[in-house]
């Protein structure tokens, strides 16, 4: 029988198509569609009864199913009258297919849906990191600016979006990461005015990368050549003094990303951590659909691609990487398909950051 993966990815996601390249390579056969409604194209049935349950004319289920970045189905076009009706039936149904997605399709899923889902809770992370030992800054959510002056008495504070987003300023766009202090607080209608997220800033030494792919993970620090640590690492990348190398993070670190990772019901995921002055580790957060390629980038021999196709082919948390060392992100662009979505993405190199 031959092994297939099946990636769910928005268009000319550059990671759905490198690792499908990848795949490729080992001899895996990959089928790749926008979401789980989309799989043969518009038509989708369930069938179920007391003996079964499943997806209609699916065929031999893939050994894994990286459910990367899935995109809801899209309306057909209808007559107005129609369309709240159409949206709300396809929404509650793509819900359904969604929740129950693991037994339609009983593969060994990167990640769950509903997991997936629930991890992208910003709280549910720091609860989940606080049960399972992590340390993490003191945070304040939500919109109580009596609770976002007491947690600025200790010292200065980084504000971040629940989701990301670029405002558009003279010069350019602008992320949402802003670091504050106790003498220049927003005013209390503007702090009231929308919820966010409130930590403490750490003096930090260092930003921490780690790639958790079941049992095995790849851990990268990245600081100035000169020491210091970034406010946001992302936009020094290209910087002679930015510097990035492989760390092995301490067991006890190791092992508590693990049962963060159970606790959140995940087998991959790109975690955030930083380095403070005492050099301690500190998470900050786990995206359990985060970009990772850039780190071949940094180091080129690091090998997380042949670690991620790996992953998927075996279908299993505990797995071996495969010993091919074409499998790099070099070599991805220099094949015909990196060579094709550039083209299609007007780009001369697309995003994988």
């Amino acid at each position: 029988m031959t092994r297939k993966v099946h990636v769910l990815a928005f268009e000319d996601d550059p990671h759905a198509l490198a690792l499908s390249w990848a795949l490729e390579r080992m001899g895996v056969q990959v089928v790749l569609s926008t979401g789980l409604a989309q799989w043969r194209g518009r038509e989708v049935g369930i069938e179920i009864g007391p003996g079964h349950v499943g997806l209609r004319d699916m065929g031999d289920a893939p050994i894994s199913v990286w459910n990367r970045r899935p995109q809801a189905p899209k309306l057909k076009p209808s007559l107005p009258q129609d369309e709240a009706f159409l949206a709300g039936e396809w929404r509650t149904f793509y819900e359904n297919l969604v929740a129950t997605a693991p037994k339609l399709l009983p593969s060994f899923w990167v990640n769950p849906p509903e997991e997936s889902r629930r991890a992208e809770n910003k709280l549910l992370q720091l609860v989940a990191a606080r049960d399972v030992g992590l340390k993490f800054p003191e945070t304040v959510m939500g919109n109580d600016a009596a609770a976002l002056r007491q947690l600025a008495q200790g010292g200065r504070v980084v504000f971040k979006a629940f989701h990301p987003h670029l405002w558009r300023e003279e010069g350019g766009l602008s992320a949402a990461t802003t670091i504050l202090d106790n003498d220049h607080l927003p005013d209390t209608q503007v702090i009231e005015f929308c919820p966010g997220i409130y930590q403490h800033y750490v003096e930090k030494t260092a930003d921490i990368r780690v790639t958790v792919a079941g049992n095995r993970l790849l851990a990268v620090r990245m600081r100035r050549r000169s020491g210091e640590g970034y406010v946001d690492w992302r936009t020094h990348v290209l910087e002679q003094d930015f510097f990035a190398e492989r760390i092995t993070l301490p067991a006890t670190l190791e092992k508590g990303i693990q049962a963060l990772m159970a606790s959140l019901g995940l087998v991959f995921g790109c975690l955030d951590f930083v380095v403070d002055a005492d050099g301690a580790y500190q998470f900050l957060e786990v995206n359990q659909a985060g970009q990772f390629l850039f780190l071949e980038d940094m180091i080129p021999d690091i090998g997380v691609m042949r670690m991620v196709a790996s992953f998927l082919a075996a279908g299993k948390r505990d797995y071996s990487v495969v010993e091919d060392a074409s499998l790099t992100m070099a070599e991805f662009r220099s094949s015909k398909a990196y060579v094709d979505l550039a083209r299609r993405l007007h780009m001369d190199e697309p995003s994988i950051v």
